[in-house]
């Protein structure tokens, strides 16, 4: 039996819950109009989401902010926006609208950060995969709400053939969420999901909180309470976490300060991934410049700039971003018919230039022209329109750097000891402070 605290008779405070939750839902429903609303675009993934390499260029630095507020289906903005909402009103009500607007913010970048910080562990590949939700932030909201009410009691149902329903503290299930994240994190499972970040968003979620929180004296308290069952019922207040699962959460605590130590040493030692610098300059049209991302797996994140993202995609579909090793032409020619993996159109590629390959066969440079079909693509309501503009002609200057070690040393080594004092931060306040910062539960005494 669960009766609520002292605060429960004022309300929840939810002014900027709800301006939060508009705001995501807006950001989707904009992003996702041309796929009917069931998913973001394409186009949107590409200038909105997080991505680690990106992160040596400041121009690219918004995505951090930009990346929180973006979410890849209906599904992913719903369950998370419904967590916000039923979590996030009560943090919100202990801390006040604008610290827990910094909280919920702050924990979003220390989510990036974490993410970026274990690409050791989870591997190479994670430095150039797109990442976008507002799980991170969201996962700060749930690590304070672990501390601030441990004991309260969740209603939860998990839907079977048939639906099961219980109930359970909120410390059970926010600890076995973690544990989760941890243990998914480290064995890399799913790696559609980030796990890493809701990890290190609960952390800072931790560690804000102390910082963040009211300080507050609370007696010891005993109410008493008219039942017409029960008649008189007294009440205490109890606080803080439980033994067991202080030391559960320590130990997964401290298990991601040792990751965050180990990719302290090893960043430097990520290989296999490739910035491409591109200018083109479309006849009758002005130079444009953007970069575009690959894996030696095949990932790749494209440009922004339509004109860069046409010279991008030729190279990729005729398959000369990959050549001979060591190969070096001043009149390189090559003209391919390549068909559209999105629409299944057939464009041509026609290239000439210098060009040249390094010692591994990745493309080092090319200059020259290009001469190719560029898709006009109209959306509506019901369906795309794709239409060709035939022959248009680009002078294209592109050139390739492999900066995995580059980006370990510049973003994910500095990311990594923020990890570090984040998690130290975390443990610390775990261990020592959640007395301080819980909220009064009251529990009944029979």
């Amino acid at each position: 039996m669960y009766i609520p605290g002292p605060s429960a008779g004022r309300g929840f405070k939810r002014t900027v819950t709800l301006i939060l939750i508009a705001v995501n839902v807006g950001v989707y429903l904009y992003t996702s109009w041309d796929n009917f609303f069931t998913s973001i675009s394409k186009e949107w993934i590409d200038v909105l989401a997080y991505v680690p390499v990106l992160m040596r260029y400041p121009s690219n630095w918004y995505r951090l902010i930009s990346s929180m507020f973006a979410h890849g289906d209906v599904f992913h903005i719903f369950f998370n926006m419904y967590f916000l909402y039923f979590f996030g009103r009560e943090v919100e009500t202990a801390l006040g609208s604008k610290r827990y607007l910094l909280l919920y913010l702050v924990s979003g970048l220390s989510a990036s950060v974490f993410h970026t910080a274990f690409t050791p562990i989870s591997g190479s590949l994670g430095l150039i995969v797109p990442a976008i939700g507002a799980s991170g932030a969201i996962s700060g909201v749930l690590g304070a709400y672990l501390l601030l009410y441990p004991r309260k009691v969740l209603s939860m149902c998990i839907f079977l053939p048939f639906p099961l329903c219980f109930t359970t503290y909120s410390s059970y299930f926010l600890l076995f969420w973690f544990a989760m994240q941890v243990l998914y994190g480290y064995a890399r499972f799913g790696s559609s999901i980030a796990y890493f970040a809701h990890a290190g968003g609960f952390v800072a979620g931790i560690t804000l909180l102390f910082l963040l929180k009211p300080r507050r004296e609370y007696a010891p308290q005993i109410f008493p309470l008219f039942s017409p069952v029960l008649s008189t019922t007294r009440y205490v207040g109890i606080r803080g976490l439980s033994g067991i699962t202080k030391a559960i959460l320590a130990v997964l605590v401290a298990s991601l300060l040792l990751g965050a130590v180990y990719s302290t040493f090893t960043a430097s030692r990520l290989t296999g991934v490739y910035v491409v610098d591109i200018y083109a300059q479309r006849e009758g049209l002005s130079r444009v410049y953007d970069q575009a991302v690959f894996t030696l797996h095949g990932e790749v994140v494209l440009p922004v700039q339509d004109d860069a993202r046409v010279v991008f995609n030729r190279f990729l579909w005729a398959d000369l971003l990959r050549g001979e090793p060591g190969y070096f032409s001043e009149d390189f020619v090559c003209s391919v018919v390549a068909r559209t993996e999105e629409f299944n159109k057939r464009v041509r590629v026609a290239v000439r230039g210098a060009i040249e390959y390094d010692n591994t066969g990745i493309l080092r440079f090319f200059n020259g022209t290009l001469v190719t079909d560029v898709l006009l693509i109209r959306y509506s309501w019901i369906y795309a329109y794709v239409d060709i503009e035939p022959n248009v002609v680009y002078i294209v200057s592109i050139h390739a750097e492999e900066v995995a070690g580059d980006t370990g040393n510049l973003v994910v080594k500095p990311f990594a000891a923020l990890s570090v004092i984040l998690s130290l931060a975390a443990l610390v306040v775990a261990l020592t402070k959640d007395k301080e910062l819980a909220e009064p539960e009251i529990r009944a005494l029979y």
